[in-house]
């Protein structure tokens, strides 16, 4: 296997920072990895392609979160019957293999149990808003047990399987890691650089009247171009732009805005 288990979760966006973003948490902390629209579609991608094609149809386990909020969604209604379909293809009628459903009440089960007859058994798994130990422990219990018994194998293959996840999943963790790590690290670069510019922008003395009356400016913004000394140099360093409604004024930029800001932090006078 190149990666270690992958989780879909179908659920309404209402119910997601509430409820599914603890959970994809906790999840994650048991070697769980997990399939968030939020995390894995950027803008500009085909919505259906990447949830249908890249998430279910490759997830090891569906998770299906029925609550008040999704049970008005179309998109999980579109979710649920994909699934199905994909299962029924698969002869599985009664025995949906990569399915788990959870609800967030015993009303909501009673709801899904006259609309989606398939996804309820005696099982009920319950997660509300305020779940607890034991029911995340339980929810995680499923998910393993179901994509150890997918794998098939032995009781000694299947461990040799979890142990084998476990270690991918924290590899790829670690790559996360260190791919945040270098962000920062990158990120503090720019700042260094940009931190250079503004000393030499200083200690030319060419925006000497302008920093001194750097409070004025970033109230005001838009500013009467004889009032500032040195315009043209500020102009050239990229603090102040022309109006586009007035040639005869300037708006401080946005690199100005930082420009002034570093001098006060810094205490520049």
């Amino acid at each position: 296997m190149g990666q270690s288990i992958l989780v879909f979760i179908s659920h309404s966006s209402d119910d997601k920072e509430a409820l599914i973003e603890p959970i994809v948490s906790d999840l994650e902390d048991c070697y769980i990895r997990v399939w968030l629209d939020k995390r894995r579609i950027v803008p500009g991608e085909n919505l259906r392609k990447s949830i249908f094609r890249d998430g279910l149809d490759k997830a090891d386990v569906v998770l299906i979160f029925f609550t008040r909020n999704s049970l008005k969604s179309s998109w999980v209604d579109r979710e649920i019957k994909h699934v199905l379909r994909d299962e029924n293809q698969k002869g599985n009628d009664f025995d949906l293999k990569k399915i788990i459903s959870i609800f967030d009440s015993q009303a909501t089960y009673d709801q899904v149990n006259e609309r989606y007859p398939e996804l309820t058994d005696n099982l009920l798994h319950l997660m509300p808003e305020n779940y607890d130990k034991i029911q995340i422990g339980q929810l995680i219990s499923a998910i393993w047990s179901k994509y150890l018994t997918l794998q098939g194998g032995d009781i000694e293959t299947q461990r040799q399987i979890l142990s084998k996840d476990k270690e991918i999943f924290q590899r790829d963790k670690e790559i996360q890691q260190l791919k945040t790590q270098i962000n920062e690290l990158q990120s503090k670069s720019t700042m260094k650089r940009q931190e250079d510019e503004f000393k030499i922008f200083v200690e030319s003395g060419k925006v000497a009247y302008m920093i001194k009356n750097k409070d004025e400016y970033l109230k005001r913004g838009l500013i009467y171009a004889d009032e500032v000394g040195n315009v043209a140099e500020a102009r050239a360093f990229g603090l102040v732009e022309t109006s586009p409604n007035s040639h005869h004024h300037v708006v401080i930029t946005e690199k100005g805005k930082d420009f002034f800001k570093w001098c006060i932090l810094n205490k520049i006078i």
